[in-house]
């Protein structure tokens, strides 16, 4: 048993669970009596025969393919991996539920974005945010630097442990697993506060190289800084530190949706805006349970070894 979600113009989403034999739309109030929402197969055909015949207008022009096998069951969703969810419309990224340990890791996490963002703003009151200025560096910019970073792996480090994916010792060999399943490259943030600047997107290009500490150029100087101060100060930047604070910013999102991971009317949702995020296929959207898995939806761990999408 597989499931496909059929898109169509005008008409909202619909979702189906094909077999060899039937076919049927669920979301619906007795299918099996409904126009073109219920197939069985004939003698001798599959139920996907059965329906190019009887409604053939579905597969036009010829070799039209009308479904899209999705990949998680209805109510099924990976932990801390935000995807859209498909009612009558697509809905922004979210989870579809949420345990108490994610709701109490929410409102820690925003409580420190927000301290990273107070003091990011603080260091601009003194060092004017531009393209002339980014190379600026000092204690106040290299401090936060560590504490953005430090914030970002510690993301990285739960999202792969909520998913079962432990080891005795993460590396960025293992955080840049996340690249695929979550498209962080796809993130860019823009500071309406700063319009002059152009969009920050700190995930861009990683996992490209076989070099994933040093295709971060932001976390490549977290690290030098942090273990050489002395002869890397340097390093420690304000553009550097604007990406680090931003890639906080899309770990929040990137798990939980922009709406829970920045909140409604703060803060973080002025500071920070979202000026791209990742277009998904449909076929990792996550649906409404429909009653064919259980009532409330489960969690279903990413396999870090699969192609990402």
């Amino acid at each position: 048993m597989a499931y496909y979600i059929r898109q169509v113009t005008c008409i909202p989403t619909q979702t189906w669970k094909i077999d060899d034999a039937v076919a049927v739309r669920l979301g619906i109030t007795n299918p099996e009596h409904g126009h073109g929402s219920y197939f069985k197969a004939n003698p001798g055909e599959t139920v996907l025969d059965t329906m190019k015949r009887q409604v053939p207008a579905w597969f036009e022009p010829a070799g039209s393919e009308p479904f899209q096998k999705i990949i998680l069951a209805p109510g099924q969703f990976y932990p801390r991996i935000a995807r859209p969810i498909l009612a009558f419309e697509p809905s922004p990224p979210c989870l579809p539920i949420m345990s108490r340990s994610d709701t109490i890791f929410v409102a820690i996490s925003r409580g420190q974005l927000t301290a990273l963002m107070r003091q990011l703003d603080l260091i601009c009151q003194t060092v004017h945010p531009s393209e002339d200025t980014f190379n600026a560096f000092g204690h106040s910019i290299r401090n936060l630097l560590i504490l953005a970073c430090t914030e970002v792996e510690t993301h990285w480090r739960g999202i792969l442990a909520a998913n079962k994916f432990k080891k005795e010792q993460y590396s960025t060999n293992h955080y840049v697993l996340l690249q695929g399943a979550m498209r962080l490259g796809d993130y860019a943030i823009e500071f309406p506060s700063f319009p002059w600047l152009a969009p920050v997107r700190p995930f861009e290009g990683w996992g490209t190289s076989g070099k994933p500490s040093q295709e971060l150029g932001w976390y490549a100087a977290y690290n030098a800084v942090k273990h050489d101060r002395e002869n890397k100060f340097s390093r420690a930047t304000l553009r550097n530190v604007f990406e680090a604070v931003s890639a906080s910013v899309i770990m929040m999102v990137a798990q939980f949706g922009s709406i829970v991971g920045l909140g409604h009317n703060t803060e973080l949702e002025s500071f920070f805006h979202l000026s791209s995020s990742p277009v998904w296929p449909l076929s990792h959207f996550y649906l409404p349970s429909f009653g064919e898995t259980t009532a409330e939806p489960l969690e279903v761990n990413y396999s870090f070894d699969a192609p990402p999408p």
